[in-house]
């Protein structure tokens, strides 16, 4: 919903008067010097101490009738700032990997999103069947599958397809939450490839570079009317496309989990990554390949001796 200026100020105005007769709030002091006031009323509640507001100019508008200005009493000005520590003791979602040049999948941290919400259910529970088991609360409070991460959102990695110039990666969204849809979504991902990215097949994308040459960085988020909506928990509840990329020749590579994302957001939130000790490994560096060397090394005295004992003597 756009508002245009007049109904922009009357809002900011009506805050304003709210603000003031609150009784969290701290009234202006006409003795300071400066008009400073520090406002203790926040209502998000993401804050123990409110924001400060510095006074400015105050501000003119015309009238409803458009035919004179008039001026506010006082003018603030405020900045916000969101903390996703401070909205959230845990993450609100996880990142899993997976790749054609392993068989290993690397789920989700365990506990990823904090293991207290006892309030879960599993995928074949018969609770799932009853009338108005979707129907959020007003407290906002999730009902989860259960799984081992426990978290709402679960963003899947895959390295899918090798070519000779390019790479191919599936990106699945899925939804844990029973009581909760995700309208107009976004997944930022960050990772040095996206500087090439070639074709984004059922999502959305935007380059953010947010650092002028560096542009490392990319926001996915849903076709209008036919994936932006990331439904419940269930057979709906999840999104999934596919990203071709060219290779950079003097980066590129699949070693040390080079191909998997760096940062994963979604909706604003930073998911938590699996460790990189357990990301998927290339064939010829797994732990088994001091087995193998040893094996090519005692094939041939291994033959050596078979040939001593068949000779006559």
């Amino acid at each position: 919903m756009e508002l245009n200026r007049t109904e922009l100020r009357s809002v900011l105005s009506i805050i304003v008067v709210l603000l003031l007769m609150s009784s969290h709030a701290v009234a202006y002091d006409p003795l300071d010097p400066t008009g400073n006031i520090t406002i203790k009323w926040d209502i998000m509640s993401w804050t123990a101490d409110g924001y400060v507001a510095m006074v400015v100019p105050s501000t003119t508008f015309l009238t409803p009738d458009k035919r004179r200005k008039t001026q506010a009493l006082m003018t603030w000005n405020v900045t916000c700032t969101y903390s996703q520590f401070l909205a959230s003791k845990h993450p609100t979602c996880c990142v899993s990997f997976s790749s054609f040049y392993n068989d290993t999948i690397i789920p989700c941290p365990s506990c990823a999103c904090g293991c207290e919400n006892k309030n879960c259910v599993k995928s074949d529970s018969k609770i799932l069947s009853s009338p108005g088991i979707n129907t959020p609360k007003k407290d906002n409070t999730p009902l989860l599958q259960c799984t081992h991460h426990m978290c709402p959102v679960r963003v899947h990695w895959h390295v899918k397809l090798n070519y000779k110039e390019y790479w191919r990666a599936k990106i699945a969204i899925t939804n844990f939450n029973y009581r909760m849809n995700y309208t107009q979504w976004t997944l930022v991902v960050q990772h040095p490839n996206l500087d090439n990215v070639t074709e984004v097949f059922s999502f959305e994308y935007k380059p953010l570079v947010a650092y002028g040459s560096i542009n490392d960085t990319g926001m996915f988020y849903g076709m209008k009317y036919y994936n932006d909506l990331l439904m419940e928990a269930g057979a709906y509840g999840n999104v999934q496309s596919e990203v071709l990329l060219r290779k950079n020749a003097d980066a590129f590579t699949f070693k040390q989990g080079w191909a998997f994302p760096r940062k994963v957001y979604f909706n604003g939130d930073e998911c938590m990554l699996p460790p990189p000790d357990v990301y998927p490994y290339l064939p010829n560096s797994s732990p088994l390949s001091d087995r193998v060397v040893l094996h090519n090394r005692a094939a041939p005295l291994l033959a050596l001796l078979l040939l001593l004992m068949a000779a006559p003597w």
